[in-house]
């Protein structure tokens, strides 16, 4: 009589298993994605700026032009600039080159980007960070930016291949921030029109 229910028995056994293993798992790196935002979140006029002065910042005044945003990229944006702006968009991404040229030194950056959010904050601006650079950008100090901005952002659109991804998902789950990551650059469009629309 047991022996008819043996298989029974194991298969409940390896159910229960599998179950005990993947929710010890599943709860350190389950993160709640979005294809993109249920509902928007800011409005126009926006403000986009860069955090490290990466080239890639350029790349989303292209998309909110073919999205027809009202919208101005400036990448050397203080808080006193956040005046006639009703979001900010931060384009996450350390470039030497690009903080070479605006004659800034690193810590100066980081002190302009407490500035920006302080005074986005002070002024209820919804802050929407973007990491569209992936592994080309993927360095201590786009790190320490990230660690930065991140507590503050109401919303975070990232690619899936950023080399650190479980990093950046960890602190973006410790924070409670929305997020999209999206496997290509064609794909921002979506989730950055929800922002708005």
């Amino acid at each position: 009589m047991i022996k008819k229910f043996i298989p029974v028995i194991i298969c409940f056994s390896i159910a229960i298993l599998f179950s005990v293993k993947s929710l010890g798992t599943s709860q350190s790196t389950y993160i709640n994605m979005y294809p993109n935002l249920p509902a928007p979140i800011a409005d126009e006029k926006v403000l986009i700026t860069s955090a490290g002065q990466a080239a890639e910042s350029s790349v989303l005044l292209s998309i909110a032009e073919n999205l027809n945003l009202e919208a101005d990229y400036r990448p050397r944006a203080l808080g006193t600039d956040l005046y006639d702006y009703n979001s900010v968009v931060i384009m996450l991404g350390f470039s030497t080159n690009g903080l070479s040229q605006t004659g800034r030194s690193f810590p100066e950056e980081l002190s302009r980007m407490t500035e920006l959010i302080a005074e986005a904050q002070a002024t209820e601006l919804p802050i929407i960070l973007v990491n569209i650079s992936g592994r080309y950008r993927n360095n201590t100090r786009t790190w320490k930016l990230f660690e930065q901005i991140a507590p503050s952002a109401d919303y975070f659109i990232g690619l899936h291949n950023m080399k650190n991804e479980a990093d950046y998902v960890s602190l973006i789950r410790k924070h409670s921030i929305p997020v999209t990551l999206v496997s290509k650059l064609e794909d921002l469009q979506t989730p950055f029109n929800s922002v708005f629309r």
